[in-house]
C-alpha cells in the first residue's frame, strides 16, 4: 500500500490555463507540499476550500499517492517517466521553448519535497503565512504564479538547501535589488541563464511565486522595495509580463522552488538581444567579438565603465556567469544606442576591408 511522506498533507488550489497564467498542475489543480502542523488541518481532495493557498499530495501522479523510490539528501525526488505531472511540466516546457525557436530535450524532473531539514519545512510554512496575509490584504487574491529561474547545478543545489542569496540577485542585469524570474509562459531568458554541468545538462527551477499586486519596474531601476503599500512585487509589463521581480527582503518568503527540470539544448543558445522585441541569431546578424567590442567602447566610454565590462567578460571566462548574463551586463553599462553605433561601425569597417 502506498504511503505518504509524514511531512505533508493534501490540499488543492485551482489553476487556469491562460497564456499568461500559471497552468502547471493535474486535472485542473496545482499541488503544493504542506508541512504537518501548519494550521491547515489534515484535509484532502474535494473537502478543501478552493481559496486555500497550499495544495498538494506528497508525491503526485494524477490524483494518487506514489511511493517515492529515492529522495536525495537535499530533499529532491525524481519523477517517474510515467508520472502525469512530469508529462505536463515537461511537455509545456518543451513547447514554450519550441515556440521561441529553441529545441530542448528534458532529461529528468525532480520535485522538491521540502523535507531535507527543519529549515526547508519552515519555508513552506512561511510561504503559506505570507500568501494568506497577501490574500486577505488584496481582497482574496494572493496572485500566485509559476515562474522559472535558470542557474548552474551548484547554484540550484544551494537554493534548494539554503534558499536564494544575494549572488542570485547580482547575476541578473535587469534589476539589482530583487530576484528576477521568467513568467511560466516565457522561459527563454531563464533557460539562457542556465549553465551546463560536466555532462552537458542544464538545470532550471520551476518556482511558485507569491506576487500579490504588481507594479512596473523598468530595467536598471534602483528601486529596492515596493513603491507604496498597495504593491507587493514588480513586473516588466502589467498586461503581459515576462519578468517577475521579487524584492530581496522577500526572496525566501515569496518564492518556493518546487521542481528542478534538467535538460539538454538541441539548438544553439548563442544569441543576444538587440531590443526587447526579438532575438537575433549571431551568425545571421551583425556581430562583434567581445574583446573588439570592449576595445572600441574604450575609445568613447570612461575607464570605470570599461572596467565593469571587462569584469563581466572575466566572470564569463571563469564560468561564473552565462554568456547571456555577460552580454546583458555589457548592455546595461554601455546602453543599446552606443552598442548599436559601435556594431554598425565595426560591420562597415569589416566590409570595407573585404573589398580591399
Amino acid at each position: 500500500m502506498p504511503r505518504s511522506l509524514p511531512a505533508s498533507v493534501d490540499r488543492r488550489i485551482s489553476g487556469d490555463d491562460d497564456e499568461n497564467s500559471s497552468s502547471f498542475g493535474v486535472d485542473g489543480g496545482i499541488y503544493l507540499p504542506v508541512i504537518e502542523g501548519s494550521g491547515s488541518g489534515d484535509r484532502s481532495g474535494d473537502d478543501v476550500d478552493s481559496s486555500s493557498v497550499s495544495d498538494c499530495e506528497s508525491v503526485v501522479s494524477g490524483s494518487r499517492f506514489v511511493e517515492p523510490t529515492s529522495i536525495e539528501q537535499k530533499g529532491l525526488v525524481r519523477l517517474d517517466e510515467s508520472d502525469k505531472l512530469r508529462g505536463i511540466i515537461g511537455n509545456k516546457f518543451v513547447s514554450r521553448l519550441s515556440d521561441a525557436g529553441v529545441n530542448v530535450q528534458v532529461q529528468y524532473i525532480q520535485r522538491n519535497m521540502f523535507n531535507a531539514s527543519g529549515i526547508t519545512q519552515a519555508k513552506v510554512s512561511s510561504f503559506q503565512i505570507f500568501a494568506k496575509a497577501v490574500e486577505r490584504r488584496n481582497g482574496g487574491d494572493a496572485n500566485i504564479k509559476y515562474a522559472w529561474f535558470g542557474a548552474s547545478k551548484d547554484e540550484i543545489d544551494k537554493i534548494i538547501l539554503h534558499g536564494f542569496g544575494y549572488d542570485n540577485i547580482q547575476k541578473n542585469s535587469f534589476h539589482d535589488h530583487g530576484i528576477v524570474l521568467s513568467a511560466d509562459h516565457s522561459p527563454l531568458e531563464s533557460v539562457e541563464s542556465a549553465t551546463a554541468d560536466e555532462d552537458g545538462i542544464k538545470h532550471i527551477l520551476l518556482c511558485r511565486v507569491l506576487l500579490g499586486k504588481t507594479e512596473v519596474v523598468t530595467r536598471g531601476s534602483t528601486q529596492s522595495h515596493p513603491s507604496c503599500d498597495n504593491f507587493q512585487s514588480g513586473v516588466d509589463d502589467l498586461e503581459s509580463p515576462k519578468k517577475y521581480i521579487i524584492w530581496s527582503q522577500q526572496m525566501n518568503t515569496h518564492i518556493l522552488p518546487e521542481f528542478v527540470i534538467s535538460f539538454k539544448t538541441l539548438t544553439s543558445m548563442n544569441r543576444y538581444e538587440l531590443d526587447g522585441a526579438h532575438l537575433l541569431r549571431k551568425p545571421a546578424s551583425p556581430w562583434i567579438p567581445i574583446p573588439d567590442l570592449i576595445a572600441a567602447l574604450s575609445k568613447i566610454l570612461p575607464p570605470k565603465d570599461i572596467k565593469k565590462m571587462t569584469q563581466f567578460r572575466q566572470s564569463y571566462i571563469e564560468h561564473k556567469i552565462s554568456r547571456i548574463d555577460m552580454i546583458r551586463g555589457i548592455r546595461k553599462v554601455a546602453g543599446d544606442r552606443v552598442l548599436l553605433m559601435v556594431l554598425k561601425d565595426f560591420t562597415e569597417q569589416r566590409r570595407g576591408n573585404r573589398l580591399v
